[in-house]
């Protein structure tokens, strides 16, 4: 059995969590086990001026990490997909719906992805059960931050992104990570 364990966080630049508007960076991060042992891990970080959310996020995490098992040609193997956002595992469970469009389409991403697998489930689990995934999205944003220049950036990047048209806030990706073992390689555990 494969299992993908993945983690979304988004920090807001400006009017925190209840802005009507969000703009900020979402960060992601996954890791693939087999029998046990990390075989590739991954993360990395979005920015967007509007609409940015902690949903958001949890989806390109999931979406990364789907697509890193398709480009390990694990499509045959049994997968087993571990997160802590329970409005994801549920909506991908297809035991809730998502009503805002923006969340939809990267629903609907995922579920195209996860349509190939020939035996995947998703299972939901808590914060304290999903730590190493937890862990390497908050990497992503510690190796955004540290980098002053790369952040000075993306603000100039987001500013310019708001004075365009409104309501059509490109995602632009930042960094984006990805480490795949060769067979039979393991990778530290961290």
């Amino acid at each position: 059995m494969v299992i993908l364990e993945f983690d979304g966080l988004f920090r807001g630049i400006e009017g925190g969590a209840h802005a009507a508007n969000k703009c900020g960076f979402m960060c992601y991060g996954w890791l693939v086990r087999k029998n046990g042992k990390i075989v590739a891990q991954g993360h990395g970080t979005y920015l967007r001026c509007d609409d940015a959310t902690s949903n958001v996020a949890e989806y390109l995490a999931l979406i990364e990490g789907l697509e890193a098992l398709w480009d390990m040609a694990l499509l045959e193997e049994r997968v087993l997909v571990i997160g802590d956002a329970k409005t994801i595992i549920n909506q991908m469970k297809g035991l809730s719906r998502a009503h805002v469009t923006r969340i939809r389409k990267l629903q609907s991403r995922a579920q195209r992805i996860a349509k190939n697998f020939r035996d995947i489930e998703f299972l939901w689990v808590p914060r304290r059960e999903n730590h190493a995934a937890d862990k390497l999205s908050r990497r992503a944003l510690k190796q955004f931050k540290i980098s002053p220049d790369l952040y000075r950036d993306a603000i100039r990047t987001l500013n310019h992104e708001r004075r365009k048209a409104y309501g059509k806030a490109r995602l632009l990706s930042v960094h984006d990570l990805r480490i795949l073992t060769p067979q039979g390689a393991i990778l530290q555990r961290y």
